[in-house]
């Protein structure tokens, strides 16, 4: 009877106790970095009131023993460590931890651990916690700003850290410099011009007596229509190829109809006009060349209509402005025989044996002075090219009759020759001769030149400006570049190079002149002390690559870095997810000020709970092992952010009650034995 109401009353001090563990849970549920706690119970000794038997061979069987239990007892406090979730805060000097690591606190004395990320800087700049003055714990970096491999100690924020100047070593120059960069001259054209067509004329350069090309391809097929009593004159088609001439079309069209003769006309009345002869002995009608599609080539391929036996006609004598068929004019061509590609003439007066005409213009933005020359029925049109590259004061390049009987001027390279007009005109006439009119196809240019500058330093933090300049070696794949210092400082060495690309566009060598490694410059003047010889070494990016300054057609755009800076004071810092500080100074560096430090456990449930959200060792939770964040350990921070605990409250909720209830039941036994108890007291009445 006793043992229930000992048993009782340890139910209920279990019990109790797994309600004071609930409640510090739930009271530290918006504790930053708090982790819960647990509570498990085991069975006390029990009494055995009788042993076990073992069973007797032959005999009877074993029998179990018969045990008491004398209650329970709380079987251990557990600290549950799992992640806790994050929250924003947005201030640099909170840091979360995510993983299984403390931080590393210590009050000069002795060291403890959290996982609570509160931090700020003290008066003296020390990282502590601002609740505790605990001082974080990590590595401090050198001068250089290296992290070391040392004991750890207080992490400090100095804020009168200087970043001392450091002197300019490598110009990166990147960017495109134009291929087409040569200098280059005026050209302009004419329409094409056009003569009378020969035999010889090919069939895709034709074009009609007006509405110029007849726009033949090869592929095209051409057809001979008519009837001869009848019956169909043509017995195939003919396909143009690109070397068919009208001869070729010619012997063609002889092989169709027996006693139609074609040719070319000798008649100077209807020059490059194609002449048949009627010997069929029939009436020939409706007689014509076709091509589908070739519009202007079926207007001017047609005789007349009904051509009598024994009589000749042309395709001009269908149309005074079709029949006549024309070839491109070369240099030989007569300036009187000259057509545009609308049919018109020249218009040149030679009633009296010779006419005059002027050739004038603009050329370096100047007027030129006008040539007269004398045109008569020998005058060719390369008499007229001569005149107009002397007037032109051209030598570079002949003035030529191109393949589409286009004259075609080609300038002195360079803006100061630029052409801007070319007239020619018939003297003291109203004739402007408008199929000698020129229009500009290409503006004449200077060689161009591309620049570009950048900021280098001197070993005192002086500021220098360094600028290029390259220039292209004109038919070539390699530039000349020249650098200069805006300032006026002298160059020693290294100033001029050349630079080769190769035909990918990627630069092949690049090399100072003089033999010199790299652009050399004096910071000051020669009589006066300072800075030391600032040495720069030109990257033109990778040899072979596309990764600096490349060569292609397009626009020239160029940019230049370089390393080196002038003196710089701390003005900020930030922490990143392995736990460097990392410094931003005035003159834009970054420097690595220190590393926080972090700690784990063999058995991190065995460390000793503290005050303020910090643990210490004991014996059972191993020594810390220090390390750092982001090594391969699963330890990553997050600056700007706090853990939470890692409380459920839901779970706290549903705990409560159970040990309510457990605590209730233990109190009715407790109740029940002492009932039992009364009832035997008052037997002996």
């Amino acid at each position: 009877m006793f043992k229930s109401l000992y048993s009782g009353v340890s139910g209920m001090s279990a019990n109790m106790t797994q309600l004071d563990v609930i409640g510090n849970n739930i009271a530290n549920s918006n504790t930053v970095g708090f982790k819960g706690g647990r509570t498990t119970f085991n069975e006390m000794l029990t009494q055995t009131i009788r042993s076990a038997s073992r069973p007797v061979s032959g005999g009877l069987g074993g029998t179990n023993p018969q045990q008491i239990g004398l209650g329970t007892s709380v079987g251990s406090i557990d600290t549950n460590f799992s992640q806790g979730n994050f929250q924003t805060t947005g201030m640099k000097t909170d840091i979360a931890i995510q993983g299984p690591g403390f931080f590393i606190l210590s009050d000069g004395t002795s060291t403890t651990f959290s996982r609570a990320g509160v931090f700020g800087l003290d008066a003296e700049n020390f990282v502590v916690n601002p609740t505790t003055g605990l001082k974080l714990q990590g590595v401090m970096a050198d001068a250089d700003g290296n992290i070391g491999t040392g004991p750890i100690g207080d992490l400090f924020i100095d804020p009168s850290l200087v970043v001392p100047a450091a002197a300019s070593e490598e110009v990166q120059l990147i960017g495109n410099l134009d291929a087409d960069s040569d200098a280059r001259g005026s050209i302009l054209e004419t329409g094409s011009l056009l003569v009378a067509a020969d035999a010889s004329v090919l069939l895709t350069d034709l074009s009609g007596e007006s509405g110029g090309s007849m726009g033949l391809y090869p592929g095209d097929v051409v057809t001979l229509n008519g009837t001869s009593g009848g019956a169909n004159i043509a017995s195939s088609n003919y396909e143009i190829t690109s070397t068919s001439t009208l001869q070729d079309l010619l012997d063609w069209m002889n092989t169709q109809a027996p006693g139609l003769t074609f040719s070319m006309s000798a008649n100077p009345a209807a020059p490059g006009a194609i002449e048949v002869t009627n010997s069929t002995g029939a009436t020939v009608e409706g007689l014509s060349l076709f091509s589908n599609g070739r519009t202007n080539f079926n207007q001017n391929l047609i005789f007349p209509g009904d051509l009598a036996d024994g009589a000749t006609a042309t395709t001009a004598d269908v149309n005074g402005a079709r029949g006549e068929l024309r070839g491109y004019a070369d240099e030989t061509a007569l300036l009187s025989d000259i057509y545009s590609t609308s049919g018109s003439k020249l218009g040149l007066d030679l009633s009296g044996g010779s006419t005059n005409i002027v050739v004038g213009g603009d050329a370096g933005g100047e007027t030129v002075t006008d040539s007269i020359m004398t045109v008569d029925a020998t005058t060719t049109l390369a008499d007229l090219l001569a005149e107009i590259q002397t007037t032109f004061g051209i030598s570079s390049n002949p003035v030529t009759v191109d393949a589409e009987g286009q004259i075609v001027v080609e300038g002195e390279v360079g803006t100061a020759s630029s052409i801007g007009r070319i007239s020619i005109a018939e003297l003291d006439t109203d004739n402007s001769l408008a199929p000698l009119n020129f229009s500009t196809t290409q503006q004449a240019r200077d060689q161009q030149t591309y620049n570009v500058s950048t900021l280098v330093y001197d070993s005192l933090g002086g500021e220098h400006t360094v600028s290029f300049e390259f220039q292209k070696v004109p038919g070539e794949n390699e530039w000349i570049w020249e650098a200069s210092m805006d300032g006026g400082e002298e160059i020693l060495e290294g100033g001029t190079g050349r630079m080769r690309f190769d035909e990918n566009g990627a630069i092949s060598n690049f090399s100072y002149d003089g033999g010199a490694s790299g652009l050399q410059f004096r910071p000051q003047d020669q009589d006066q002390e300072g800075a030391a010889i600032v040495t720069l070494t030109v990257d033109p990016g990778e040899i072979g690559g596309l990764s600096g300054l490349t060569q292609f057609e397009g626009s020239g755009q160029l940019m230049g870095t370089a390393d080196g800076y002038t003196a710089g004071s701390l003005v900020d810092f930030e922490i990143d997810q392995s736990g460097l500080i990392v410094g931003r100074f005035s003159n834009d560096t970054m420097r690595d000020l220190g590393r926080i430090a972090v700690a784990q456990f063999n058995n991190e449930a065995g460390l000793v709970r503290e005050a303020n959200n910090t643990y210490a060792l004991s014996g059972n939770s191993g020594d810390a092992m220090v390390m750092f964040a982001g090594e391969g350990n699963g330890v990553t921070l997050t600056p700007g952010a706090l853990e939470t605990s890692n409380v459920d409250l839901a779970q706290e909720f549903t705990r409560l009650v159970v040990a309510q209830r457990a605590f209730q039941a233990n109190s009715r036994v407790v109740t029940t034995a002492d009932t039992l108890m009364q009832e035997l007291v008052n037997l002996v009445r």
